[in-house]
This record gives C-alpha cells, sequence and structure tokens, in this order.
C-alpha cells in the first residue's frame, strides 16, 4: 500500500486573518485504519484540512462523502509506544487507530496533525470563521454575551455540517433503493436457488421494500431534528438580543446615575473662589 501524502501550503496574503487560515498545511493521502475484529486493518483515504481530519474508503470516493471525521482543534495525538508506525487520534471515546507505511510517514503525519494544534490556537479558530468576539471583557455581562455568541455559532455551523450529511445520505439512499429494485426485478426473471442445507434465498422483494421503509424512518427522523434544533437555535437567538438589549439599558442607567452623582456633589462642594 504505496502511502502517497502531499502537502500545500499557500502564503503570501494581505490579510493577517486570511494568512492565518491558508498557511496551515494540508494533508492527503492513505493509511491503515482499524476497522474491526472481522476486518482489521483496512486502506483509508485520509484528508487533513482546515483543521478536520476526514478519512474515506478511497480516494474515488472522495466526492460523495466521507465516513467520518475528526476536529483537530481538541483532539489527542499519541504515538503507539510499541507499534513504530501506529499513531492514535482521538476525541473523548472517539479513537482512530492509524498505521504508516513506515517510520517516516508516521513522524510527517504527526507533525503536520500537531501543528493544528500549535499553530491554531482557539482565538485563531474563532477569526477563521468570522468572530468579532472581543478577548478582553470588563464585564461579566460582556464575557457572558461573547459565550452565548460562540455557543450560537458553533450550533449553526453543525446544524450545517447535518443539512450537509443528510443531502449526502438522501443521494446514497438513492442508489442503493435503485439497486434493490433491479435486483429484485431481476431476481423474479430467475428460478428459484437451492442453497442447501435448509438455507433460503434473499427474498429482494422483501429486502427492498423494508429498506425503502426504514431508510424512509431514518429521514424523516432526521429532518425532525433538524426542525427541533432550527427552533431552538431561534429561541436561542432571541433570548440572546433580550440578554443584550437588557444589558444595554442597564450601562444607560449606570452612566445616567453616574452623571447625576457627579453634578450633585459638584454641586455641594464650594470651589476655592468661594472660600
Amino acid at each position: 500500500m504505496a502511502d502517497d501524502y502531499y502537502v500545500q501550503n499557500n502564503s503570501n496574503s494581505d490579510d493577517s486573518e486570511v494568512e492565518l487560515n491558508l498557511s496551515s498545511p494540508e494533508l492527503k493521502g492513505y493509511l491503515s485504519k482499524w476497522t474491526n475484529y472481522i476486518h482489521g486493518w483496512q486502506p483509508r483515504f485520509i484528508v487533513l484540512k482546515d483543521g478536520t481530519l476526514s478519512y474515506y474508503k478511497s480516494e474515488q470516493d472522495s466526492d460523495f462523502g466521507c465516513r467520518g471525521a475528526i476536529s483537530l482543534q481538541k483532539a489527542t495525538i499519541k504515538s503507539h509506544e510499541f507499534d513504530e508506525c501506529r499513531f492514535d487520534v482521538a476525541i473523548g471515546q472517539n479513537v482512530w487507530y492509524l498505521r504508516a507505511e513506515t517510520p517516516e510517514d508516521k513522524s510527517n503525519w504527526i507533525e503536520v496533525l500537531q501543528s493544528y494544534k500549535t499553530d491554531l490556537p482557539e482565538t485563531v479558530s474563532l477569526r477563521r470563521h468570522g468572530s468579532t468576539i472581543s478577548l478582553q471583557s470588563n464585564t461579566l455581562s460582556t464575557a457572558s454575551g461573547s459565550s452565548l455568541k460562540r455557543v450560537s455559532r458553533g450550533l449553526r455551523e453543525k446544524l450545517h455540517e447535518i443539512e450537509t450529511f443528510r443531502d449526502i445520505l438522501y443521494g446514497q439512499i438513492d442508489t442503493l433503493q435503485r439497486y434493490f429494485d433491479a435486483l429484485h426485478a431481476k431476481n423474479d426473471d430467475q428460478p428459484p436457488l437451492d442453497l442447501g442445507d435448509g438455507l433460503k434465498p434473499i427474498d429482494f422483494r422483501g429486502e427492498a421494500i423494508t429498506f425503502r421503509e426504514t431508510t424512509a424512518g431514518v429521514i424523516i427522523t432526521l429532518q425532525h431534528c433538524l426542525d427541533i434544533i432550527s427552533q431552538k437555535e431561534e429561541s436561542f437567538k432571541k433570548k440572546l438580543d433580550k440578554e443584550q438589549e437588557r444589558r444595554r439599558k442597564a450601562e444607560e442607567l449606570y452612566r445616567t446615575a453616574k452623571d447625576e452623582l457627579s453634578k450633585n456633589r459638584n454641586s455641594v462642594i464650594p470651589g476655592p473662589d468661594l472660600e
């Protein structure tokens, strides 16, 4: 298995924030990924882009959506203690066990993956997504408002990701449904198979109907979840707007009271000309 990977490094940008976005390397190539105890290690096409590590069954499948993705910002990258070609990438309980072709390839992958954790801290990541959050807050309300903005923006990003995966799922389900229908049509023209040992041939008609109903239920449930998330996001935005308005009024009252206190103090304390 050839580990044909390459690194792209873009620079020469006038905008410092854009430069931070483009200066991070992009890495693609084949690595062995542990699947399960039945299939063991399998070659997978790995893509590192914009701080996200994704994998595909092959490079040809990369146009049809990834099979999994991990954000490197909070991921743990660990070299294996004994296997000189293996390293692990984990977030919580989600662990990818990966093996390179050679120790040198493994070192190159780890070096580039680690660069996202050292060169792209959270503040830079926020700028890359168009953040306008102040990094210094003078009041608790400001800090709270910034936190709410981060949560709201993160929710919208995850919502867009789910919608993307939903669209990919639509296409994959449609392809599989056509496949089942074709097998069913072809199976009707063939005599029943005698598999022996009491085994029964696959009922493609029943499988096609079951698959259609199951996938329809999955899509309906997914759409329902998206609708709920959208409603919650809208409710969350209204709460954020209300909190910001409440804070603005409180600040106005504070400034008014401060000005009144300053006027009263000046009228009570005489100046040097009145002594």
